[in-house]
């Protein structure tokens, strides 16, 4: 439950962080700053779960305190998908955002340390200075790395669309992408990402060429047609659209070409909070059973606006191996995958239309 639901006892999520990461930098450097504190500051108090109050929860009811980017809100899909999946798992729960907004590298350090618990299970906070905000969940990218420091629940939040990736170009470099058709063709242009992101790793690994740079520049480049793609996930692209369309001239998507490569966010926990994870698990796992799951991803990532604008059957599709995560990624259900990546890594699938036809993509597709 919300932490409204547990006022109320009858009541019981880029993937992007990447993706507000550069919204937030273009607004930010447009100084338009002050409407995102006003939006963090408009959170209405009933989503927020705060230390003080993860302290007096009784005994047995989970503690879940999800941390939050800026700009992130209890409508965005992560914390819905949280709160359908503590839903299904049958566990008494209060669910709220942390107090303040979180960098990803704060969250992962303060979910390393977790909370103690006592011989009787009860949550003591002999830690709480490493975690001030009691943060008990996230999602971030799946990798070895993170699944060393915390308790992967391993489970792709969004079936692997995350992999899925359209790209911002400039329209004089439309007829250019349309002659792409595989990897040695990509190598002939310069995609953009920005610094530090993983998927740098998964182009030189591919021996692409990227161009790196800071948040706030990389529109700025694709305008002024100093690269010829922005690779984003195809979920991020709707978040992203209304502001290239009020800030740059001549910017747009790529209406040609589809990159995949298998990637997911899983949610993470502390590594002693097995009760968290097996009822995130357990959850996520029923709701993908009982259909709620998939009604959830149509609603909110294959919205109208991307269907429309993807047309994603028109697309040729190119893939790429994402190593860095691949034992990972090999121990996820074959159930639990939106995107047939089998199919994909396989070479069977190499175009839009051969997506659309998947039954669980069908909705992204007219």
């Amino acid at each position: 439950m919300t932490k409204h639901s547990a006022r109320h006892p009858s009541g019981y999520w880029t993937l992007l962080t990447s993706g507000l990461t550069v919204v937030i930098a273009l607004v930010g450097a447009l100084l338009i700053q002050p409407r995102l504190s006003e939006r963090r500051l408009d959170i209405d108090d009933q989503y927020i779960l705060t230390a003080t109050e993860v302290r007096s929860l009784p005994a047995g009811t989970l503690a879940v305190v999800l941390d939050r980017s800026p700009g992130e809100d209890h409508n965005d899909f992560k914390y819905r998908l949280l709160e359908l999946v503590l839903k299904r798992s049958g566990r008494p729960f209060v669910l709220g955002l942390s107090e303040v907004d979180v960098s990803q590298d704060e969250a992962i350090a303060a979910l390393e340390q977790g909370f103690v618990f006592d011989s009787a299970g009860l949550r003591t906070f002999t830690r709480l200075g490493r975690n001030p905000f009691a943060l008990s969940v996230g999602i971030y990218g799946a990798g070895v790395d993170l699944n060393r420091r915390l308790r992967a629940v391993p489970i792709p939040v969004t079936g692997g669309i995350l992999g899925l990736r359209s790209g911002w170009t400039h329209r004089s470099q439309i007829k250019r992408l349309a002659t792409i058709r595989n990897k040695q063709d990509l190598r002939d242009i310069v995609l953009l990402q920005g610094v530090g992101w993983s998927d740098v790793n998964i182009f030189d690994s591919a021996g692409l060429r990227t161009f790196t740079a800071r948040s706030e520049n990389l529109f700025r480049l694709v305008d002024h047609q100093r690269v010829q793609l922005f690779p984003r996930g195809i979920a991020e692209l709707e978040r992203e659209e209304q502001l290239m369309a009020s800030f740059t001239s001549g910017t747009t998507l790529d209406p040609n070409l589809l990159l995949a490569y298998p990637y997911a966010g899983f949610f993470y926990v502390s590594p002693d909070n097995h009760a968290l994870a097996y009822a995130i698990q357990r959850g996520f796992q029923r709701a993908i059973a009982d259909g709620s799951y998939q009604q959830l991803v149509e609603e909110l990532i294959f919205t109208p606006w991307l269907r429309r604008t993807l047309l994603l059957k028109d697309r040729h599709v190119i893939v790429l191996p994402n190593s860095e995560a691949a034992d990972v990624l090999e121990e996820v259900d074959s159930r639990h995958w939106i995107v047939p990546w089998h199919e994909l890594l396989k070479g069977d699938i190499q175009t839009g239309k051969q997506l659309c036809a998947e039954p669980k993509l069908k909705a992204l597709c007219f």
